[in-house]
């Protein structure tokens, strides 16, 4: 398992750590922070390891001390990098915080204790699922509850925070959606393109990229185009060649962030009809005409951007 190394200039402190991911029925097991960036906040229990510890021996006793439960079982979720900037330093000046933590599914045994050290933890508890959003919870217990987390930059495009879509909580003021895109070309050197479904509240039944959609908590932008590659196309690659990037401007406001990765594959293609109305291979000089003679017709970053591209070509 390899460290990821994601420090971007908004940075002031990062952290690396393993957590255990405790859930029964429509509950989870959780920690109430007593210091540091997540000071108030349900955490999940776990912490850094010490001197010679493998992950799995690290979850184990941060388990046992924070809880007081035993493991019976554990299973690997894998690594996650998210950001964090809702919290402020000693000295007053407003903190991002790059957290990367080991995820593992486990099974304990035993109650956990009421009664934290006062140090870290003011105590472990179960908590109902639904009770949690971003303002009582952190990013990693959004994300071992199973809500759709999504990952928001600020204006600069640096991922600073988290944000669950579809959630009640309104999104922080300046920060902004990550989506990715996919430019899907065949051997023949053509484009596959993805009509959205006619059911999706924005740019219903506009043509659009091979696949794309939202940068979820934990991810890369290139991670985010490879995953929605593979879900709403059936299309699995392992790489995903840096097309360009776009910022989504409506009405003088900024709405998202937009990068853009090309794949190469002539894997055959099994769409999500929830996501998408149909697909449709295009030739360049085809998908250029169409665009200049019915932009109507196509969501405008998607058009921007290929038109960016193939002038590079």
């Amino acid at each position: 398992m390899t460290h990821t190394s994601f420090l971007h200039p908004f940075v002031t402190r990062s952290h690396r750590g393993v957590y255990g991911i405790i859930r029964h029925d429509n509950q989870i097991l959780v920690i109430r922070k007593a210091r540091g960036p997540y000071t108030g906040l349900y955490d999940l229990p776990g912490g850094s390891p010490e001197a010679g510890e493998t992950p799995e021996q690290t979850v184990i006793r941060e388990i046992k001390e924070e809880t007081n439960c035993d493991v019976i079982s554990h299973t690997l979720v894998g690594e996650k990098t998210i950001f964090f900037s809702a919290f402020t330093k000693a000295s007053g000046e407003e903190g991002c915080l790059q957290h990367t933590g080991v995820l593992f599914n486990i099974e304990v045994s035993g109650e956990p204790a009421t009664q934290g050290d006062g140090l870290d933890s003011n105590g472990a508890e179960w908590v109902d699922i639904d009770s949690l959003s971003c303002q009582n919870a952190t990013p990693f217990v959004l994300i071992g509850c199973g809500k759709e987390v999504i990952s928001l930059a600020n204006a600069e495009d640096y991922p600073m925070d988290v944000f669950i879509r579809r959630g009640k909580d309104l999104r922080p003021q300046n920060r902004y959606p990550m989506i990715s895109g996919v430019f899907l070309f065949n051997s023949k050197g053509n484009i596959i393109l993805q009509k959205v479904a006619y059911t999706k509240k924005v740019d219903a039944g506009k043509w659009s990229y091979s696949a794309g959609g939202h940068v979820d908590a934990g991810e890369s932008y290139e991670q985010a185009a490879l995953r929605e590659l593979a879900e709403e196309m059936g299309v699995i690659a392992s790489h995903a060649e840096f097309v360009g990037k776009s910022a989504d401007i409506r009405d003088g406001h900024l709405r998202s962030f937009h990068h853009v990765f090309k794949v190469i594959s002539d894997s055959p293609i099994v769409f999500d009809p929830k996501e998408v109305a149909e697909v449709k291979e295009f030739t360049i000089p085809e998908l250029i005409s169409q665009i200049k003679e019915h932009p109507e017709q196509f969501k405008h970053v998607f058009a921007q951007l290929f038109m960016d591209y193939y002038a590079k070509e």
